[in-house]
């Protein structure tokens, strides 16, 4: 093996090196750079020597088939300076702060996109180098094509939502939003269930699970226009057999959904780190602002829901009875259309229903327009400087309210 140090040995960038080179001189390698190479003879570090730039750019047009030198030396830096880092980077944090003051984030691309979000954007799926897992880009397709980068992001989203239920649960997602979540004694109420929200919107929609497709399942999916889904596993060859009926149908396995320690986005120039949005509210950690208490079942359903409503884009909304959505408002810039759209989408269903909303409500005729459609229970943080007149409106329409003290915000 040839290691060609086209920076200088006396680089900052280079600081840390020298245990990298000696374990690969130990392993046969032959270290090759410019004439100052003090500081790697200091070192003990044994130096083949060139004696000036012109020879370094031999030794690099030999290790390639290209005369272009300026662009193998750019290459060569470049694969240089990301294999030192990716070798720090596990060094990097070392406190426990909940936000490091500096990190190394080295990326590998492990998968090309035929196009982006839209199809005149260039993209690519990117891991860091010394991840174990590669979460729902590693999931295994079973058959159908290989999911798409916009396919990708609902499944992960899916994926996040059951991993906050319990077994058996069911989401059907569009753009990275549930179209209706039901948890049942068994898969097929839960995923029927989860269509009665919105039949005619789950057509082209993604089916995430979190236990094993069986063969009744398999059978409706089958039967029906999803375009693709999400499951631990495949429960028997009888329902491999069902799937396969439809050979368009995209069919991942995932047997274990991790969740990230940061969110990372984006943003011009910059880099925003934020710890996972993780952590259900507990029944003793709601606080009933309300004259009337809450019933058990109604209980049951203002966990259900909020547990719903932290993975709807904001401002959310979801409407829930027994364990499933009924209407679900997402992605609102005014959480009264929010509210107007979960209600109409449960119709004359909201009648005995809750509702969960994932901030506060800014004004009191969202929960006097959940009252005239029938909502009896009502969750969300509180927090906000009318909230004795929210608080006023239930009591007038004896609704039970409770709050978390903990807002769900979701880009």
């Amino acid at each position: 093996m040839r290691v060609l140090l086209l920076t200088s040995p006396e680089s900052p960038a280079l600081v840390g090196l020298a245990p990298i080179l000696a374990t690969l001189i130990a392993r046969g390698a032959t270290i090759e750079a410019g004439p100052e190479a003090s500081h790697l003879r200091a070192e003990s570090i044994n130096v083949t020597e060139h004696a000036d730039a012109a020879g370094l750019d031999q030794a690099a047009a030999d290790l390639a088939s290209t005369r272009n030198l300026d662009a193998i030396r750019s290459e060569l830096r470049r694969s240089a300076a990301l294999a030192i880092a990716a070798h720090v980077a596990p060094h990097v944090r070392d406190n426990e702060e909940a936000m490091p003051a500096r990190d190394v984030i080295v990326l590998e691309r492990i998968r090309t996109f035929g196009h982006g979000e839209n199809q005149h954007q260039a993209a690519a799926a990117y891991r860091r180098v010394h991840a174990t897992e590669t979460g729902i880009i590693g999931a295994r397709v079973l058959q159908g094509q290989e999911p798409s980068l916009n396919d990708l992001l609902d499944l992960d989203a899916g994926a996040r939502l059951v991993a906050d239920l319990p077994t058996p649960s069911v989401a059907l997602i569009r753009h990275t939003d549930p179209i209706g979540v039901a948890t049942a004694e068994t898969t097929l109420g839960a995923l029927t269930r989860a269509i009665e929200t919105d039949a005619a919107a789950s057509s082209g929609s993604t089916i995430v699970l979190n236990v094993p497709i069986d063969r009744a399942v398999a059978a409706v999916i089958a039967a029906g226009t999803f375009e693709s889904v999400l499951a631990p596993a495949i429960a028997d060859d009888g329902a491999a057999e069902a799937l396969r009926t439809r050979p368009e149908l995209s069919v991942v396995i995932d047997p274990s959904h991790q969740v990230n320690e940061f969110d990372m986005i984006g943003v011009n120039g910059a880099v925003l780190l934020q710890t996972a949005d993780t952590g259900n509210i507990e029944r003793s950690q709601l606080r009933v602002v309300t004259e009337r208490r809450p019933t058990l079942d109604e209980l049951t359903d203002l966990l259900f829901s909020w547990r719903i409503v932290r993975h709807i884009r904001s401002n959310a909304i979801v409407v829930a009875r027994n364990a499933a959505t009924l209407g679900i408002g997402a992605a609102q810039v005014n959480r009264r259309v929010a509210v107007d759209i979960a209600l109409n989408q449960a119709g004359e269903r909201a009648r005995g229903a809750v509702m969960a909303s994932d901030a506060y409500f800014p004004f009191a005729e969202g929960i006097a327009a959940a009252a005239a459609a029938g909502i009896t229970a009502i969750v969300q943080p509180g927090g906000s400087r009318r909230d004795a007149a929210a608080i006023e409106i239930a009591d007038r329409h004896g609704i039970a309210m409770v709050f978390t003290g903990r807002r769900h915000y979701r880009r």
